[in-house]
């Protein structure tokens, strides 16, 4: 595709999520993003030393600006539907997560918030893709930073949105698919933990196993029922439109991925 093309394809992508997103930028209540009360300011701090220091500096920077973009996805859907304390925090090796003073009202808001987080981070690994051949040949140094940011960042999404809880795929299978069957749930969770689980003992990756024990967690927390909210549900109809969201957009980060996580899986 003609990079020009690209270009304006990506800047489009980056103005659509700002228009999502609108009104989700700001907080009635003035409250900050990012907690910068002392301790989230340390647990952050930690969060970016020690992202640095075990992963180096580009891979290490990739991994924190992929989660605050991502957690502020969240921040920012959870302010659209009238959550203005929304925040977020870094937590060391583990990501972020994003603080809310109660739960989404109904499904569909449910899904918004949890798919929000992921999705967000699309605009910004296309921009990275785009840029590297129109800027590499002027300015070769950024080739690399950009293609790793692109990569992990499509690599860390796509794991997001498998169906493990309590990664925001599983709570999207929680809501998703209770309004389809009440025990799909469940046989999802089950037949992920096992294929997950496989494959952390055939590859021997101890993140993957972290993984499972999650997944498994659950499934003896639940013992079958789908651990949701008591709200309405969703029509089916309204159910399969964001099923089919959270599958291209699981689809998308897993091809801006794909060499991360084959170097990794």
């Amino acid at each position: 595709m003609n990079p020009t093309v690209s270009l304006a394809l990506a800047l489009g992508a980056c103005f659509g999520t700002f228009l999502i997103l609108r009104g989700g930028w700001t907080s009635k209540l003035r409250t900050t993003i990012l907690g910068l009360d002392p301790k989230g300011i340390g647990i952050s701090a930690l969060a970016v030393i020690a992202a640095w220091f075990i992963f180096g500096p580009v891979f290490g920077m990739s991994l924190i600006i992929t989660v605050v973009i991502h957690e502020f996805g969240h921040v920012a859907a959870y302010r659209v539907i009238g959550h203005h304390d929304a925040s977020f925090r870094l937590v060391p090796l583990l990501g972020g997560y994003a603080i809310s003073s109660r739960a989404p009202a109904t499904q569909e808001e449910q899904v918004f918030v949890s798919l929000m987080g992921p999705a967000i981070c699309l605009a910004p690994m296309v921009l990275a893709f785009t840029l590297i051949p129109i800027l590499g040949a002027s300015f070769p140094d950024l080739i690399y930073p950009l293609a790793v940011f692109g990569s992990v960042c499509g690599a860390l999404n796509f794991l997001n949105l498998l169906p493990i809880w309590p990664l925001d795929g599983g709570r999207l299978t929680s809501t998703i698919f209770t309004a389809i069957n009440d025990k799909a749930p469940f046989y999802i969770f089950a037949t992920a933990t096992a294929l997950i689980g496989l494959m952390a003992v055939l590859n021997q990756r101890i993140f993957l196993l972290v993984i499972v024990l999650m997944g498994a967690q659950h499934l003896i927390s639940t013992r079958g029922h789908d651990g949701t909210p008591p709200y309405a549900r969703m029509s089916k109809r309204r159910a399969y439109l964001c099923l089919a969201a959270w599958a291209f957009t699981a689809a998308a980060f897993f091809w801006g991925g794909l060499g991360t996580l084959m170097r990794y899986i």
